[in-house]
């Protein structure tokens, strides 16, 4: 007949294997847990680490906004963007987001724009490079439409019809140009300079 202490010995190597099995169980799982956690801190990290770009659209702040009238009849409305909200002469990025309030054909478009080229003195030969890019850059405008030109940089510039990329300026001289339609001090119109840049 085994004695009590025998029988506590056998006890023991019987379930021996479960505990080992038990704790390499726990074990795996723990290790399992470690590795997943630590892939997870990574991806987070890599992700809070991916730059953004600072010039993105939707991060410019309004300046200031105007509307174009001539007689009784409303023909556009126009908003200026800048990086703080301040419009400083020569700094980038810059967005003018015009919104039409009537149908206007291309051609009289781009007629109105040289016409405010010719006030602000611009050399006929360069006005004529001009208007050969904005008749592949301009379509016809239906009333709610928007035509946006995004100045990103010194060597980006874009016009964007109802916020969707339309034409790509190669022209490095073209931007300065075009914004001083609205922005010289020159301008033809300069309340609505005035109201756009914010110191209406």
């Amino acid at each position: 007949m085994k004695s009590v202490h025998e029988m506590l010995n056998v006890g023991r190597h019987g379930y021996q294997w479960l505990v080992d099995l038990l704790f390499g169980v726990v074990g795996a799982v723990l290790v399992m847990l470690i590795f997943i956690l630590s892939i997870s801190d990574t991806l987070a990290s890599e992700t809070t680490d991916t730059p953004q770009p600072a010039s993105a659209p939707h991060a410019l702040v309004q300046v200031g906004s105007a509307s174009m009238s001539m007689m009784w009849l409303d023909i556009y409305s126009a908003t200026l963007y800048s990086a703080d909200g301040q419009y400083q002469p020569n700094q980038l990025p810059l967005k003018l987001a015009i919104e039409y309030h009537r149908d206007i054909d291309a051609e009289d478009l781009i007629d109105a724009t040289v016409d405010q080229w010719q006030h602000l003195g611009l050399p006929e030969q360069k006005i004529n490079q001009y208007r050969e890019q904005l008749v592949q850059a301009w379509p016809d405008v239906k009333q709610g439409d928007r035509l946006t030109f995004m100045v990103s940089s010194a060597s980006q510039a874009e016009f964007l019809f109802n916020d969707k990329p339309y034409f790509t300026v190669t022209d490095l001289a073209f931007p300065a140009d075009f914004l001083a339609i609205w922005l010289s001090e020159n301008t033809s119109r300069p309340k609505l300079r005035q109201q756009l840049i914010g110191m209406n």
